[in-house]
């Protein structure tokens, strides 16, 4: 007689298991705290971490306006970022080069200031500190991805055969790959993205200056992110549809066309919808997409795999009834 196999396997009354759950819940929202409390601490260089990309930008424009200002004007321009900067001077400088100087010294005392060209600006007293609040939080969530993920895992893992958990194991490093991956080419994305709008500011009169709101662009950054965090799960959904039997590698590549839209349609979706975000979120995609076909062969192989191992298991050994 053939044996069945077996798993370990925990039967558990419906309030038991909301009471797992509940426990759980708590734990994960314990480590949640915990994490924003760590991220509270360091928020100064996280957040200079994520204005990097707005920070060059404000860099190489604040640099452009003063380099106008002293040789259109022939004055002393205080930049925004400390630093003082003169007109052109003759080389060697001449007498009159030095009056000048001399001049423009005393007009430069009694004129400080060159208005930075984009700064930050707050528009209530309590904004400095909800901004480093629900940085603190999200941060602290992704510290701890790892507990509560594991939490979730524990709950739900139970009450699966090994023949449901193995997909599992393939597929979770993968996804936490891609989404790392994808947060990563997001943040790069930023560099150009920020480029890109910002060169519209050139199109309003010289003395148009751009004020950011922090609150704001941490929301943007953060929407970018987990954006392209999701798209990039792709592959992972493929391997999914998979393993239910939906998606297989014969028709990955003969519905080509689904993929492209899949990319195309990614791109249009992010939250920025500039032409440089939709750019590098449509390449990745095509990619990952094309990529996939490989997972999904792997895929296959191993549900074969696991077929025939089952076939074996269910057949008789010799010599028995």
């Amino acid at each position: 007689m053939a044996k069945t196999p077996h798993y370990d396997e925990k039967r558990m009354e419906l309030t038991e298991h909301l009471a797992e759950l509940r426990m759980r819940i708590i734990r994960s929202l314990f480590y949640v705290l915990v994490g924003a409390i760590l991220a509270y601490q360091v928020f100064t260089p996280i957040y200079n971490f994520l204005y990097q990309p707005l920070a060059k930008q404000i860099d190489r424009l604040d640099k452009q306006r003063i380099i106008a200002n002293t040789t259109s004007a022939n004055k002393i321009v205080f930049g925004s970022d400390g630093h003082i900067y003169l007109p052109p001077l003759h080389n060697p400088p001449t007498y009159q080069d030095i009056e000048n100087l001399r001049e423009l010294v005393i007009w430069g005392l009694q004129h400080p200031g060159q208005k930075p060209v984009i700064g930050d600006v707050f528009r209530n007293f309590h904004e400095m500190f909800l901004v480093r609040l629900k940085l603190s939080l999200l941060f602290g969530f992704i510290l701890v991805i790892p507990f509560v993920l594991w939490e979730a895992a524990a709950f739900v893992l139970p009450a699966l055969t090994p023949q449901e958990r193995r997909p599992l194991r393939l597929m979770f490093p993968i996804s936490v790959f891609l989404l790392l991956f994808g947060v990563v080419v997001a943040y790069i994305t930023m560099f150009y993205a920020m480029g890109w709008f910002l060169s519209y500011l050139s199109d309003f009169p010289p003395g148009a200056t751009l004020m950011q709101d922090p609150n704001d662009y941490i929301v943007f950054m953060v929407k970018m992110m987990a954006a392209f965090g999701v798209a990039f799960q792709l592959p992972v959904v493929l391997m999914a549809g998979t393993y239910l039997g939906i998606v297989n590698s014969k028709s990955l590549i003969k519905q080509w066309r689904w993929g492209v839209l899949i990319a195309v349609v990614g791109g249009l979706l992010t939250p920025s919808n500039d032409i440089i975000s939709w750019t590098l979120m449509v390449i990745p995609l095509l990619v990952l997409y094309f990529g996939s076909y490989f997972l999904v062969r792997l895929v296959e192989w191993i549900k074969i795999r696991d077929q025939a191992r089952a076939a074996r298991s269910h057949q008789p050994r010799p010599g028995t009834a």
